[in-house]
């Protein structure tokens, strides 16, 4: 997908009355117009296929089609949206449904050919993203960390709002799962670290591997500080599943396992999972830090122990600079996200009071200001691209309205 969702497939359903003739005759140059306009390709589906989506999308050719939009809306659960153009009444048509469809309490976006269509790319890229999500496996390993105290949803809310279902897994099938036999170590510059590390490192990530296959999951977070009293950590364990298309999130936080999860769909790899940890206003610069991050976003790394700990093994990354979009869901219901287009700089933060990988993220005149202002909770990720289009428009069609 690129960004913006541009040259998007997105399954629609015609609607014309028997005043304005056959759909035939209204589909191409309409559908084409579109094209032209978006880079949005509207593919013709019937009723059982638009009603299947995430978000049906009816596309209201002319007037007089008020009541058959809305029975299609009534064999459907999520969003609705509704295309119109410029000619055979379609716009009044649309206007009628769409005011009819939020007076009965449905999300519903109008997007009119000639108006607000610069907004489809974004609902085509959204939802691409939301049918990617359904149906995919999350394991919960041990509880959400104490601290997460603004970032612990009820997990039954991914599974009614996105259809993902969360799989709660006992901390201690991580330590059932560890080889009988010593694990080869995990080869790197190292500072700091020992064989025994090295050992623990793999160990631990041929457990969570086996937990991810006996499971059938597409992605898990660990409650990673219930490892430390076994001297055990899983950061560079969560670093290696990520590479390998497996989103691993740290310390139960599911807002960001979700947005992993959203990088992986948009991208195809993997997203870094950080800490706010500092700011410098007059910059306009974040400073991001954690102790884990999938090595594909790196050109350089070092291994150490974790930071607050010094035990185990974790991973100190030069994430590649480029064009990032910082993503953070949050709210009681999810109901609320920040996302933000910016690019990771070309410098060396190297500071030992932070997690071990660091990166300074420069924003958008007044995000700063917002992040601090409207805080949503600690963990954000970097999503590598420009997708604010995208994301905006998923938060608003399947995640801002309440359950």
């Amino acid at each position: 997908m690129t960004r913006g969702g541009s040259e998007a497939a997105l399954p629609v359903l015609p609607l014309v009355s028997g005043f304005h003739g056959e759909v035939e005759a209204h589909f191409p140059p309409v559908a084409e117009a579109f094209r032209a306009g978006t880079g949005v390709t509207l593919v013709r589906a019937d009723p059982a296929t638009v009603a299947s989506q995430p978000a049906a999308v009816l596309l209201v050719l002319s007037g007089g089609t008020e009541e058959a939009a809305l029975a299609v809306a009534e064999e459907t659960r999520g969003p609705i949206v509704v295309l119109s153009h410029p000619a055979h009444n379609s716009l009044p048509a649309a206007l009628e449904v769409a005011a009819c469809l939020r007076q009965r309490g449905r999300v519903v976006r109008l997007i009119h050919l000639g108006g607000a269509a610069s907004d489809l790319p974004g609902i085509a890229g959204a939802v691409a993203l939301a049918r990617g999500l359904r149906g995919k496996r999350a394991g919960l390993v041990g509880d959400p960390s104490p601290w997460l105290v603004a970032s612990s949803p009820p997990p039954s809310l991914l599974r009614e709002k996105l259809g993902i279902e969360v799989v709660p897994i006992r901390l201690e099938e991580v330590l059932e799962r560890m080889p009988a036999r010593s694990s080869s170590p995990v080869e790197g510059a190292g500072q700091g670290i020992g064989d025994a590390e090295r050992r623990m490192g793999a160990e631990v990530h041929t457990a969570l591997r086996t937990i991810v296959q006996e499971n059938s999951l597409t992605a898990l977070s660990v409650a990673c500080f219930g490892l430390l009293p076994h001297r055990m950590t899983a950061c560079w364990a969560l670093a290696c599943l990520s590479d390998s298309g497996i989103p691993g999130g740290c310390e139960g936080d599911l807002p960001a396992l979700l947005a992993l999860m959203v990088a992986q769909e948009l991208t195809g790899g993997p997203g870094f999972l950080a800490n706010p940890a500092d700011v410098d206003l007059k910059g306009e610069t974040l400073t991001l830090a954690h102790c884990t991050v999938p090595l594909a976003l790196t050109r350089a790394h070092l291994l150490r122990t974790h930071f607050e700990s010094g035990l185990g093994l974790a991973v100190a990354g030069e994430v590649k600079p480029g064009p990032y979009t910082l993503v953070r869901f949050g709210g009681k219901d999810l109901d609320q996200g920040f996302f933000v287009e910016g690019r990771v700089l070309d410098e060396r933060v190297g500071r030992e009071d932070l997690c071990r990988t660091q990166v300074r993220f420069k924003m958008p005149r007044g995000a700063i200001e917002r992040l601090l202002r409207e805080p949503l909770g600690n963990h954000h990720v970097l999503v590598p691209g420009l997708w604010r289009n995208v994301l905006a428009a998923f938060h608003g069609l399947f995640l801002a309205q309440p359950v």
